[in-house]
This record gives structure tokens, sequence and C-alpha cells, in this order.
């Protein structure tokens, strides 16, 4: 179970990483962003969910650091849950997996329509 577990989290951190990769990149070509930037940003918001966290910060970047690093810690945390809950449904109640389908597609069809 840790080791499955583990695997949902390392995918926590390494999401969010890959992204600030990512629109390091798209920001220094102006070109880019405009064809790339709405669906990068709804594939960011589906799997990196937390990013929301990080408006705020957008103004002030003394404040980048920090709340890169509590996006990351929360994106740990619901990946962390999310592989619980899978891990539970392969080995106990198939019932937990397609609770968390029913719950994860609203959840990602709330965040698709802001």
């Amino acid at each position: 179970m840790a080791r499955f577990i583990s695997l949902f989290a390392v995918g926590g951190v390494v999401v969010p990483l890959v992204f600030q990769v990512i629109w390091l990149g798209v920001n220094r070509n102006p070109a880019i962003e405009l064809k790339l930037g709405l669906g990068l940003q709804k594939i960011m918001l589906v799997l990196w969910p937390s990013s929301l966290m990080m408006l705020p910060a957008g103004s002030d970047e003394r404040l980048l650091p920090a709340t890169l690093l509590i996006s990351i810690a929360v994106n740990v945390v619901l990946y962390v849950a999310i592989g619980a809950a899978i891990w539970y449904g392969f080995r106990k109640h198939y019932v937990a997996l397609v609770l968390l389908a029913v719950v994860m597609a609203v959840i990602w069809w709330r965040i698709l329509s802001l």
C-alpha cells in the first residue's frame, strides 16, 4: 500500500514542477502563449487543481515561492487521497472506484466550467 500511494505522492510533486517549467517557456514566447494558453490552463487545472491558490501571488513576486510550496503540498495531499481511494477500491470494494470516478468527474466538470 505504501509504495502504491507514494507513487501518487511523487506525482503530486512532479506535475506542478513540470507545469512551472512549461509556463516559463510559454511566457517567454507571446505567440505560443496565445495558441496554448487557455488549453494549457485547463489541463493544468485538471492535473493540478491547487494551482488556483497561486492566483493571489501573481501581483506580488515575494509571495510566489511560499504560495508555490503550499500549492504543491495541497496537490500532494489530493494525489495521496486519490491514490488511497484507488488502492482501497482495488483491494476491498470496487464501489469505491465508482464513487471516486463520479466525484472526480464532478470536480473536474466544475473546475473546467469556471
